[in-house]
């Protein structure tokens, strides 16, 4: 079922949940004193600073500050929806969820899809077992063993093993009295022509399962054992995978990608093993497309930091700086992880083990900085530099933060022996943007760190003048939604708000609990004048736009603020960098810029 959970069956759900039980399947948890203590699972840390008040059914991290109930810790930990949250713990609690019913179309939609997840259950467990037990994968075991694999890998992954013939799959799942149709749909099996029956897309192939975030199967690739072409197939898309939505060893790897707070991503099914085997479990590969919007979203969501690492060639290059783009659309940093020509990741952990490539991740250096001296490289003519440095501006124009681009664009004229000036005109040219090197406000505070002759330096970021429009969305739904004030509370609360005055908005919707019953209009009676004014621009807000999808709005508004917050960390470095160089002071300014790039 899906739809609206009401307000009770939220706050059952909650108070039948033992959050001591639930956080002990993640994190090892010991008492002392009242609470539970361990270490915590969103950072990386040697001391336990992670509590878990059972009296209170409430953990709070004191290293990183992250806190909440039972809904906001199976979120961050599972990356789910608030709803799917109450549905994974109301199932665990055997409470049945009082949901509206489906129409007739959602109701095929949902039957479908289950049975969809089931039949590539069956068809990976038959793979599976053909490679572990039947006499006829003994090829495919062999292979595995001259990669240096054994059971271990293949049965945390499920891998598999297709017999080369041409029914073999296709006559297992009729016998499991599976859907020829819904076979079809996976693309597992393919119709014939001329009347032929079915045959089976993947034959004599090393099958890796694709598992979304609930650990479902929801797709294959498979691998010739030899030098054949295709080398990987891929299953197509269907109702259940959209394969510029998944990422191979997400599933496996999301929990150390969290505590890390990076990710590495790279093209190959073999690579994204290779690393894990290897004690690098934050590693994920794409799933034989380039990276998208949705999964530089996705990876967002555990991450704050990509690290690049797909093949030395060309086609390798093209890549990671098509990765570049989407992923600085979507604001986040990115770095590349470069191996000596002709080394993957397999070959190069096989040659020189793991310590020497966590001398390569150390040395992982900002896109920018690689696509900047790519792009230069070749240049051998006037021409050809000028040409160059207008790419370049091109991407820097891309970048989120002025002071970022101020930062590469001074970096250009360094290495391209162009003048600044030069390149701030040349900007100004093709996008009828301000340069980047705008002057400070004087009105900006000074930070407390002492220049030459005693100046301070570093302005800090004043207040913010106007409420986002994320903020007044998210006021929005606070005002009319019951189910979003339950997860805005689970989620952190007015502390997820950067506007002092929503802030204080925030906490008065969450306290006001007859507001179902009233005018939203009237709460901003008794304001002071500002905070009426912009609660009126809140109560502005198209309600009908919200839609059904509450959820998705919710996200949304989130990933914005958190957008802006990280801008804001990044700005307050680079200013701090510039008034510095404005100083004379290029230690002080090298050491942040260090920190700036740790941030990135």
């Amino acid at each position: 079922m899906t739809g609206q959970i009401t307000e009770s069956k939220i706050n059952e759900v909650r108070e039948r949940s033992d959050i001591v039980e639930l956080i002990s399947q993640y994190v090892s948890l010991k008492r002392a004193g009242g609470n539970h203590v361990g270490l915590c699972p969103f950072h990386s840390e040697k001391s336990p600073s992670f509590s878990v008040n059972a009296a209170r059914q409430f953990f709070h991290c004191f290293g990183c500050g992250v806190g909440g109930d039972v809904y906001s810790f199976l979120m961050k930990i599972e990356g789910l929806t608030f709803p799917d949250a109450v549905r994974r713990l109301a199932e665990r609690a055997g409470i049945d969820l009082e949901e509206r019913s489906l129409s007739p179309e959602e109701e095929r939609r949902q039957e479908q899809r289950e049975r969809l997840y089931a039949l590539n259950g069956t068809a990976a467990a038959y793979f599976h077992r053909l490679l572990m037990e039947h006499p006829a994968g003994a090829p495919a075991r062999d292979y595995m063993r001259q990669r240096g694999y054994g059971r271990k890998a293949a049965e945390e992954y499920q891998i598999g093993y297709s017999l080369p013939a041409w029914e073999d799959l296709q006559q297992h799942l009729t016998a499991q009295g599976c859907s020829a149709e819904d076979a079809r749909t996976l693309g597992l099996v393919r119709p014939g022509k001329q009347d032929r029956g079915d045959y089976d897309l993947f034959r004599g192939r090393l099958i890796f399962p694709v598992y979304d975030l609930t650990g479902r199967v929801v797709a294959f690739a498979g691998r010739v054992l030899d030098e054949g072409k295709p080398k990987y197939i891929n299953s197509p898309e269907s109702p259940i995978y959209h394969k510029g939505r998944v990422l191979f060893g997400l599933y496996q790897a999301r929990q150390a990608m969290r505590r890390s707070g990076e990710v590495i991503l790279v093209e190959g099914y073999f690579d994204q093993l290779a690393l894990y085997r290897a004690g690098f479990p934050q590693v994920v590969a794409t799933c034989g497309t380039a990276l998208t919007a949705d999964h530089a979203r996705l990876l967002k969501r555990y991450v704050q930091r990509v690290l690049l690492l797909f093949d030395q060639d060309s086609a390798g290059t093209q890549a990671t700086f098509k990765a570049m783009r989407v992923l600085q659309a979507e604001g986040v940093p990115a770095a590349v992880i470069t191996l000596p020509q002709g080394e993957d990741p397999d070959s190069f952990l096989r040659s020189y083990g793991g310590e020497a490539f966590s001398g390569l991740l150390a040395e992982a250096r900002p896109v920018m900085d690689v696509y900047m001296e790519d792009a230069l490289s070749d240049c051998t003519s006037i021409e050809e530099k000028v040409r160059a440095a207008e790419q370049i501006i091109e991407q820097i124009d891309e970048l989120n933060s002025e002071l970022e681009q101020d930062l590469y664009l001074k970096e250009l004229a360094r290495r391209s022996g162009i003048e600044l000036d030069l390149l701030k005109r040349k900007r100004k040219q093709r996008n009828g943007k301000k340069s980047a090197s705008v002057p400070l406000p004087d009105e900006y505070p000074l930070m407390r760190e002492s220049g030459p002759a005693g100046n301070t330096v570093a302005p800090d970021r004043p207040a913010p003048t106007a409420m986002s429009r994320a903020e007044e969305t998210l006021l929005g739904l606070l005002s009319c939604h019951a189910a979003a004030r339950e997860r805005f509370i689970a989620s952190g609360g007015p502390e997820l708000l950067i506007h002092p005055v929503a802030v204080t908005l925030a906490q008065l919707l969450i306290e006001d609990r007859g507001l179902e019953n009233s005018d939203p209009q009237s709460l901003g009676e008794g304001l002071d004048p500002e905070m009426r004014d912009c609660w009126k621009k809140v109560c502005a807000v198209d309600r009908g736009a919200f839609g059904d999808d509450v959820d998705v709005l919710f996200d949304d508004c989130l990933l914005a603020l958190e957008r802006h917050r990280k801008k804001q960390q990044r700005e307050e470095i680079l200013t701090r960098i510039r008034r510095f160089e404005q100083l004379g002071e290029m230690e002080k300014a090298k050491d942040l810029l260090e920190e700036f790039k740790k941030l990135k």
